[in-house]
């Protein structure tokens, strides 16, 4: 398997169509706008199709995916990379 958190981050970039999320790793996405729930929902299907990851909304929590940092360290962790 590819690195994990280059994997995530060109779902990422691809989803909120912005290469920022690859320069400010602390980057506030649902402050800032990048992402929003319809996005959320698009990560999900990303990331059950790359990973078989399957992550239902009553578990998602936005905090853990509040920067792209974040979101590489909550998808490794469901992966136990």
């Amino acid at each position: 398997m590819a690195d994990v958190a280059t994997e995530v981050l060109d779902i990422l970039e691809g989803v909120a169509q912005s290469r920022e999320v690859r320069r400010n790793m602390d980057l506030p996405l649902y402050q800032s706008g990048l992402l929003d729930s319809l996005a959320t929902v698009t990560l999900m299907a990303a990331f059950a199709e790359r990973f078989g990851l399957e992550i239902s909304p009553a578990e998602f929590d936005q905090e853990r995916w509040a920067t792209p940092t974040k979101l590489i360290a909550d998808i490794r962790e469901r992966l136990a990379v």
